[in-house]
C-alpha cells in the first residue's frame, strides 16, 4: 500500500507557486486567487513565517522556497495593513501579535540576524512600523552579536558602496529596508554616519535620507549635512533643491541653510540629465482612493519603466532597470489586466503628483525617495506641492458638460440611471465601504431586505461621507476626461453625480450610490470566495 504524504495547506501551495515563478525568472503570480487567500486567511502570517524559517539556509536547504514564503508573508502583512487603515482592530492586533511572536523567538535565540532582517524587510515593504519591542529586540540582538551600528556602518561602508556601484538610491533603499526593524535612533545614527563620511557617494546617499519617513531622521541628517555642505557635489545640490518643497513646511529652512552654505563654497547646481517620457498610463481611482501611474522612458536601446502610486499622498514610487521593449510591453499588459488603465497626458500626471505632494506635506510627511529617482529618470521635473480644490476642478468639468444635460428632467434621469454606465462597470467593483462602523450596521440588519438596508446606509453613514464619494467620483471623471474624444467615456455623467453629491442631493436618488451601498452589503455579508470583482 502506498503511503500518503502530508496534505499541503493553501499557504504551502501559494508559496510553492511563487517559488516556481521566481525560479523561472517570472514575476510572482499575484492574481485574484492570492488576493482572496490573503483576505480570507490573515492568520496565516504565522505559517508563512514558519515556512520561511524552516526552509531558509542555514537552518533549511531550499532558499527559493523560503523566498516564496517571504513574498507570501509580505503580501499577507500588506493586506492586514489595508484593514488597519480602515480601522479594524482585529487586524492591528494580529500585526501586534505577530511582532510579539518574533520578539519572543529573538529572545529565545531561535532567530538569527538574517531572519530578523527578512522580517524587517517584509514590514518595510508592507509599510508597517516596527513595534517598539521589536525595535528594541533588534537593537539588543545587534549588540549581543557585537555589531554596534555606527561602528558597523563605518566598517562596512566601502563594501555597501561597492555592492551598490555607488548608486545612492540603491544604497539608501537597501539600508532603509535593513534598518526598518531598528529603533529610530539607530536610523538617525546611520544617516548621520553617512553624511559625515569622507566618501562623496556616502554623502550623496545621506541627501536621500532627507526623505526618510521619520521626521527625526530627516532632522538629524539635515544637521549633519549642514556641517559638510561645502563638500557636497553639484548633483547633491540639485537634489536638495528638488526635494526642498516636498518636505513639510517647517522643515524647509534646514534645506535652505544647506544650500546657502554649499553655494557660498562655490558649489553650483548641476543641470538635470537628459530624459523624457514616451508613454504614461494611469489606472482608475479605486475605492480606497488609490491610483497608479506607469511611465515608460527611453534608456539607450532599451526602455525604463517607472511607477508612482498615490493614496492621500505619494504612497510609493520607483524606477526599474532598463529592459527590452518586450519586457516593458508585458509589464504594461499585466498592469492593464489588474485595473482599468488609460493613456494620460503629462499635464495630468504633473497635476495629480503636485496635488498629492501638497497633501503629504500638510500631513507632515515626506514622499518616498523613489519619487526623486523617477524625476531624474524622466529628465527633471518641477513638481511643486499644489492642491487641486474640489470646487475649481468640478467647475472646470461641469463647464464642458452640455447645458441640455443639466436641465432638471435630464439631470434627474442621469442621476437615476448612473448605476447603468457601462464605462464604470469594472471600475466600480472596488467602490464600497468597509470599516467597523458600516460592518456593525450591516451586521445588525442581518439578512433582511437589502434594498431597505441600502436606503438606511445612504441616509446615515454614506450621507456623512458624501464628500469622500464626491471627491472619488470627480477624480474618476477627471481621469476619464483624458481619454480621446472618440472614446466618449462617461466623464460628463460622473461630473454631474459629483456635483449632486456636493450639492447635498438625496443619495437614494442617485443610482450609482445605491449600487455602491448594495455592493457594500454584499462585501460585508458574502464570503470572499463568492465575490467576483473582476
Amino acid at each position: 500500500m502506498s503511503r500518503v504524504g502530508p496534505k499541503s495547506s493553501p499557504t504551502d501551495d501559494h508559496a510553492r507557486r511563487i517559488a516556481r515563478a521566481i525560479a523561472k525568472g517570472r514575476p510572482p503570480p499575484f492574481g485574484p486567487e492570492l488576493v482572496r487567500y490573503c483576505e480570507s486567511s490573515p492568520g496565516e502570517i504565522f505559517s508563512a513565517f514558519a515556512g520561511l524559517a524552516l526552509h531558509m539556509p542555514p537552518a533549511g536547504n531550499d532558499e527559493v522556497l523560503a523566498i516564496g514564503y517571504l513574498f507570501l508573508l509580505q503580501r499577507l502583512l500588506e493586506h492586514l495593513r489595508y484593514r488597519t487603515d480602515r480601522g479594524y482592530a482585529d487586524a492591528a492586533k494580529l500585526i501586534a501579535d505577530f511582532q510579539a511572536d518574533v520578539v519572543k523567538r529573538v529572545k529565545a535565540g531561535q532567530i538569527d540576524g538574517r531572519m530578523l532582517a527578512f522580517v524587517g524587510g517584509a514590514l518595510h515593504q508592507s509599510k508597517i512600523p516596527a513595534s517598539p519591542d521589536l525595535a528594541a529586540a533588534s537593537a539588543q540582538h545587534a549588540q549581543n552579536e557585537h555589531e554596534p551600528l555606527q561602528t558597523d556602518v563605518r566598517a562596512a561602508l566601502s563594501g555597501i558602496l561597492k555592492a551598490c556601484e555607488g548608486d545612492p538610491f540603491m544604497i539608501v533603499g537597501s539600508l532603509l529596508e535593513t534598518a526598518h526593524a531598528m529603533p529610530v535612533e539607530a536610523r538617525c545614527a546611520l544617516a548621520g554616519t553617512l553624511a559625515l563620511a569622507d566618501q562623496p557617494a556616502a554623502r550623496g546617499a545621506a541627501v536621500l535620507f532627507l526623505l526618510d519617513p521619520a521626521s527625526a531622521v530627516r532632522r538629524v541628517v539635515a544637521a549633519a549635512l549642514a556641517q559638510v555642505a561645502a563638500s557636497l557635489a553639484p548633483t547633491d545640490v540639485r537634489r536638495l533643491i528638488a526635494v526642498r518643497n516636498w518636505r513639510p513646511e517647517n522643515e524647509r529652512a534646514e534645506i535652505d541653510a544647506i544650500i546657502r552654505k554649499a553655494r557660498a563654497a562655490g558649489i553650483e547646481c548641476v543641470q538635470w540629465e537628459v530624459g523624457s517620457i514616451e508613454a504614461i498610463a494611469a489606472t482608475a481611482v479605486d475605492g480606497a482612493a488609490t491610483q497608479g501611474f506607469l511611465l515608460v522612458s527611453p534608456a539607450g536601446r532599451k526602455k525604463r519603466i517607472s511607477s508612482i502610486l498615490t493614496k492621500g499622498a505619494i504612497a510609493d514610487a520607483w524606477s526599474s532597470e532598463p529592459e527590452s521593449r518586450r519586457q516593458i510591453e508585458a509589464s504594461l499588459a499585466s498592469a492593464g489586466m489588474a485595473a482599468p488603465t488609460l493613456a494620460v497626458s503629462r499635464s495630468y500626471l504633473d497635476r495629480i503628483v503636485a496635488h498629492h505632494l501638497a497633501i503629504g506635506a500638510e500631513k507632515g510627511e515626506a514622499p518616498p525617495l523613489g519619487l526623486l529617482e523617477v524625476a531624474e529618470t524622466i529628465g527633471g521635473v518641477d513638481w511643486q506641492p499644489s492642491r487641486m480644490t474640489f470646487s475649481e476642478t468640478l467647475a472646470g468639468l461641469v463647464s464642458e458638460v452640455p447645458k441640455t444635460m443639466l436641465e432638471p428632467a435630464t439631470l434627474t434621469s442621469v442621476l437615476r440611471k448612473s448605476a447603468e454606465l457601462a464605462d464604470i462597470e469594472v471600475i466600480a467593483q472596488s467602490w464600497f465601504e468597509d470599516d467597523p462602523e458600516v460592518a456593525r450596521a450591516v451586521g445588525r440588519a442581518g439578512r433582511g431586505n437589502r434594498a431597505k438596508l441600502a436606503n438606511y446606509l445612504l441616509q446615515s453613514i454614506f450621507a456623512r461621507r458624501r464628500d469622500r464619494w464626491a471627491d472619488l467620483i470627480l477624480s474618476t471623471a477627471l481621469w476619464m476626461r483624458e481619454a480621446p474624444a472618440e472614446a466618449d467615456l462617461c466623464w460628463r455623467e460622473l461630473a454631474i453625480v459629483a456635483k449632486a453629491l456636493a450639492d447635498g442631493r438625496d443619495m437614494t436618488e442617485i443610482g450609482l450610490m445605491r449600487d455602491i451601498a448594495l455592493r457594500t452589503i454584499a462585501v460585508l455579508t458574502e464570503p470572499a470566495s463568492k465575490l467576483n470583482f473582476g
